[in-house]
């Protein structure tokens, strides 16, 4: 394992100013540790050549992009980050907006109640739950801060998570963490990857008897590996242990069931609707499981503290709603082309596909398995060999120049010691694009 007295990995993430902000993660609360636990051989994970075989799907429709609002001229491979907006649904968002604005004081203050409760519907269903199971957050990582701050900790609990785990939720659980003298601590599941059985041993064999809550990610953001929650909900309900899943990507990349994962030991869900499902920012849910919910509170005390779930998140006080209310129609206009499954299959062929094509350009070994059974709508690769060892200042210069020089959208990533870049699927990407980005690249790795 690593000493636990150093600083854990950086990681880097690209804002939507394009820059490059590198955070060191220190303990906030004691000694962070990170604990390697997969100590088979390496027989197994991804290693050799990429599948040459895999192609890219058929468009689901011509020219989809136009029902985008994205900049003419950018090669846009990073949905993953914020999403996008189609012209469709922010109109619809913007037509909410006027409504409220024409009457105040009837839409949120008489008719809020039914309002919401009617939003709620349309992202139940999508969802696998009831409509009262749900509160709606403005992101993923307020979601996982609702649920933290519903704990009551002591100094003897544990809350673990991995090395995957999206940094703004690692300072959730040190926060938390740092209020109550427990510890917080990280296991280590390295790259390459895969298979995921291998995955779920690696975290299950991190939990210890006071282990109060693991929080994975459904999809991890930095690495883009899709975490096996099922099996590791099913260990986590054999030992007593709550599991939280952030399921930031996983909305309209995966199909959800919550009610099923909740069968099986998953007691939390927080998930966004502005990523792959393209509703406006700001939309996103938190879920608990019955037997959890009641100590589940929004971040905001307001006018229904304690009348229970659903009250007390149908009203966090004056804001923009018109992000939840718009949600529905999201769900509605990605469904249009054949419903979504389609939509989700497209997607994971065409990431399959570019992450192969991708590490067979840049000479890379593929990061998870070959079939693309650890991949959702997104897949990172290791940059190539002459980029690996960029500094921090190299990697920010890179990432500004693939925007302002070549009108490229794309993230690289700086995690566990190797330097990456990330790209997105989504169904108005083209497989020209992953081929132009692999060019720019290598162009540039050349210098």
């Amino acid at each position: 394992s690593r000493a636990s007295s150093g600083p854990v990995e950086r990681a880097a993430s690209v804002d939507f100013t394009h820059r490059v902000r590198f955070v060191a993660r220190q303990a906030l609360c004691g000694p962070a540790t990170v604990e390697a636990v997969a100590s088979s051989p390496r027989a197994g994970y991804a290693r050799g050549v990429p599948d040459k075989t895999l192609t890219p799907p058929s468009p689901l429709e011509s020219d989809l992009r136009s029902h985008w609002q994205l900049a003419p001229g950018v090669t846009f491979l990073n949905h993953g980050s914020f999403g996008a907006v189609p012209r469709a649904v922010a109109a619809a968002q913007d037509g909410w907006r006027r409504r409220v604005e024409a009457e105040p004081v009837e839409m949120l203050g008489r008719r809020w109640p039914a309002l919401v409760a009617a939003a709620r519907e349309p992202v139940a269903a999508f969802l696998g739950v009831a409509p009262s199971d749900l509160g709606f957050v403005s992101n993923a990582t307020e979601g996982v801060n609702c649920v933290l701050r519903s704990l009551a900790l002591s100094s003897d609990d544990e809350l673990l998570t991995t090395t995957h785990v999206y940094h703004a939720v690692r300072q959730a659980m040190k926060f938390v963490c740092a209020r109550s003298g427990a510890t917080y601590r990280e296991v280590d599941v390295p790259l390459p990857v895969g298979p995921a059985d291998d995955v779920t041993r690696a975290v299950v064999a991190g939990l210890r008897p006071n282990t109060r809550l693991l929080v994975v990610d459904h999809v991890t953001s930095p690495t883009a590996v899709v975490f096996p929650v099922g099996a590791i909900a099913d260990a986590c309900a054999a030992r007593g242990v709550d599991l939280l899943v952030d399921g930031a990507h996983a909305p309209g990349m995966l199909p959800l069931d919550l009610a099923a994962l909740g069968r099986r030991g998953v007691t939390h869900y927080a998930g966004n609707l502005h990523k792959w499902c393209c509703g406006p920012k700001g939309a996103a849910f938190v879920w608990a499981r019955d037997d959890r919910r009641a100590a589940v509170h929004p971040l905001v005390t307001s006018h229904w503290a304690g009348e229970g779930f659903e009250a007390e998140f149908h009203w966090q006080g004056t804001r923009d709603h018109s992000n939840w209310l718009a949600a529905g129609a999201a769900l509605d206009f990605m469904g249009q082309w054949g419903g979504w499954d389609r939509v989700r299959g497209h997607n994971h062929r065409m990431a399959a596909w570019a992450h192969a094509m991708l590490c067979d350009r840049f000479g890379v070994e593929p990061l998870t398995p070959t079939d693309g059974s650890m991949l959702g709508s997104m897949a990172t690769v290791r940059l190539p060999a002459r980029l690996a060892d960029l500094t921090d200042a190299d990697q920010a210069a890179l990432q500004q120049s693939l925007y302002t020089d070549h009108r490229i959208e794309v993230p690289l990533v700086a995690w566990g010691g190797g330097r990456f870049l990330r790209v997105s699927c989504q169904v108005y990407n083209e497989p020209a694009e992953y081929e132009r980005l692999a060019d720019v690249v290598l162009r540039l790795a050349s210098r």
